[in-house]
């Protein structure tokens, strides 16, 4: 009878050893760095070249041109820059979507923009959420190697506020996304350009 009973408490103490012993799983990490702003709430750099917001004010263009910022590409269909940047030294470019419809065709064609503005770039919307979520998280699968799984979970992270409910399509889109694809019709597209 004492032997099973040493088995079983070597069995129980060998499965506690090995659970303490393993790695922890890794939490998502999000690259993401949230920048103070007098004029903007839902600011964050991604990295040198590109950051994310919702629509500046007039304030807010004369900000993010003394950061340093030298182009704005606004995902807006009712609203331009045109006035917001009088008088200052950005390059604005507009390509108006609709979140309900966003398609691969309108990630190709904001992404493309991207890669040919000049950097820093600067991606916004109205809120910053949606439209400019779509985009940030295929630009992080297409140009930083993210998996799906976490340029999604970055997308629909609380803080940058992507309305689930309203525009669970963004979410299949980027799901069903062929990366590889994406990837190279943007890589032909650079290189013609500088032919």
């Amino acid at each position: 009878m004492q032997m099973p009973q040493k088995f079983y408490y070597l069995i129980i103490f060998s499965f506690l050893s090995f659970a303490f012993l393993s790695p922890p799983t890794p939490m998502q990490e999000y690259t993401l760095e949230k920048i103070k702003s007098k004029h903007l709430t839902n600011f964050y750099k991604l990295n040198d070249s590109v950051y994310r917001s919702e629509q500046p004010s007039k304030k807010g263009m004369r900000e993010l041109e003394a950061m340093g910022i030298k182009s704005i590409l606004n995902l807006r269909r009712r609203k331009t820059d045109e006035k917001k940047i009088k008088g200052l030294d950005l390059q604005l470019k507009r390509i108006p979507l609709k979140a309900a419809t966003v398609d691969f065709d309108d990630l190709f064609t904001v992404l493309n923009s991207m890669q040919q503005a000049k950097k820093p770039v600067l991606i916004h919307c109205w809120h910053g959420s949606d439209r400019t979520g779509v985009i940030i998280a295929a630009h992080r699968m297409v140009f930083e190697n993210w998996s799906k799984d976490k340029a999604i979970a970055e997308f629909i992270s609380k803080p940058l506020g992507h309305h689930r409910i309203r525009f669970h399509n963004l979410v299949t889109l980027l799901e069903t996304l062929d990366v590889e694809l994406l990837r190279n019709k943007l890589k032909q597209e650079y290189m013609s350009s500088k032919q």
